[in-house]
């Protein structure tokens, strides 16, 4: 990732487009190196999860310029490469994987960020009546070991409506998004085997997802 983190590293000082045109040569190079890691990370997964092996980098890879209508922010380009391993790419709906990379910060994870509110009412019901057994999933000493805890990033300071105050998950329930996540450092990244890294951090997060697309099915 030296060619990535180089590049993303000079965009957060000349975040413009006559730096980016006059620069054009590394961005190219940048993503080509992290399209590399996407790929390698797809043929990872799709050895412990079949359903992934048709994926290509370009479905998963977000695209480099923002969205600046809405914005205050008006720089035109983000300033990390990032990509989601979802069943139909980045436009899954499903639960899927994450990958990240920036000079700031440098991390994998997944699950379901944000989801539509009748799939969130969906997988607060199924956790009202499986709580234990996601409880189980994120309590695991391989999945705390490699991720910690749930992101509890929005969580609602009180139960929905519909749901017991009282109910033994409520935690779980007054999440808005399902999502783990684990750090990288630089020097990790620059390491041959990182792609080996992200895959073993992925493969721990697969009993959450497979909850979490239970609960939408």
């Amino acid at each position: 990732m030296k060619k990535t983190l180089a590049f993303l590293s000079k965009i957060q000082k000349n975040n413009n487009t006559e730096w980016m045109k006059s620069n054009k040569d590394a961005y190219l190079e940048a993503r080509k190196e992290f399209e590399s890691l996407v790929q390698e990370v797809i043929v990872r997964i799709a050895q412990w999860d079949e359903r992934f092996q048709y994926l290509e980098a370009k479905d998963c890879i977000f695209r480099f310029n923002r969205d600046i209508r809405f914005s205050d922010n008006k720089n035109p380009y983000k300033e990390n490469f990032a990509a989601f391993f979802g069943l139909d790419g980045r436009k899954s709906y499903l639960p899927g994987y994450y990958v990240s990379i920036s000079p700031k910060e440098i991390f994998v994870g997944g699950g379901l960020w944000h989801p539509e509110p009748d799939k969130l009412i969906r997988v607060r019901r199924f956790i009202e009546k499986n709580g234990d057994v996601l409880a189980k999933i994120v309590n695991d000493k391989k999945f705390k070991r490699t991720f910690g805890e749930l992101s509890t990033e929005g969580t609602l300071k009180r139960v929905p409506k519909g749901f017991e105050a009282d109910h033994p998950f409520a935690d779980y329930i007054k999440l808005k998004s399902f999502v783990a996540s684990k750090d990288f450092s630089p020097k990790e990244a620059l390491e041959k085997n990182f792609g080996q890294k992200i895959d073993k951090a992925l493969q721990d997060l697969r009993p959450f997802n497979d909850f979490l697309k239970k609960a939408l099915e």
